[in-house]
């Protein structure tokens, strides 16, 4: 009896023992996915770097094979303000541009209140809060169109950020600021750095 005492005793230790390893172990793979592997976004100022549209198109054909590990990317740089319409409610505003080559949502603007960001086609876009609220009195705008400058915009979302400002695709021309997505953390801020060497 004593015996079998002893033996559930001991199995219960042996029991507590595994389970304590297992669960160092799953941390130690967690973590290590977190620190290393885990997609990682990786922001540069390259105002006065003269990066362009056509270097990032290159940097993507480069990354088709995965050998750097890019994701995805974008550059942005900052237009002149623009008076924007509604076409629906004529109403206008003052907006400041955002000229965004890539995926938009890497710009790390605001969040997304409505509808969606991502289109790359030259006649969507995407406004902020603000300037929805002005020219149409809602935040529920996506499919409204406005006039920027001789052009006619659908917008696609509605984000979340203070001050007049629209987002809109290009395909050409200079970025000041990029953002480049990683399938890990390891080694990409190197890549980026060796990336606007190269250029």
């Amino acid at each position: 009896m004593r015996r079998g005492r002893q033996k559930r005793k001991a199995l219960s230790w042996f029991l507590a023992a595994a389970l304590a390893a297992g669960i160092l172990a799953a941390a130690a793979v967690a973590g290590r996915y977190w620190l290393f592997y885990r997609p990682y976004r990786a922001y540069e100022d390259c105002r006065g770097r003269e990066i362009d549209v056509e270097t990032m198109k290159r940097w993507e054909e480069r990354a088709e094979d995965g050998a750097l590990g890019i994701v995805r990317m974008a550059g942005w740089r900052t237009g002149p303000d623009e008076m924007v319409a509604s076409v629906s409610t004529g109403r206008r505003q003052r907006a400041g541009v955002i000229c965004v080559y890539g995926s938009m949502e890497l710009t790390n603007r605001g969040g997304l209140l409505w509808g969606r960001m991502g289109l790359e086609e030259e006649d969507f876009c995407v406004i902020s809060e603000a300037l929805a609220r002005n020219l149409f009195g809602s935040v529920d705008v996506t499919g409204e169109c406005i006039r920027a400058g001789n052009r006619i915009l659908t917008v696609a979302g509605v984000m979340d950020e203070d001050g007049e400002t629209v987002m809109v695709p290009v395909t050409e021309g200079k970025v000041e600021y990029l953002s480049v997505e990683f399938d890990g953390r390891m080694g990409a801020e190197g890549k980026v750095k060796r990336l606007l060497e190269e250029y």
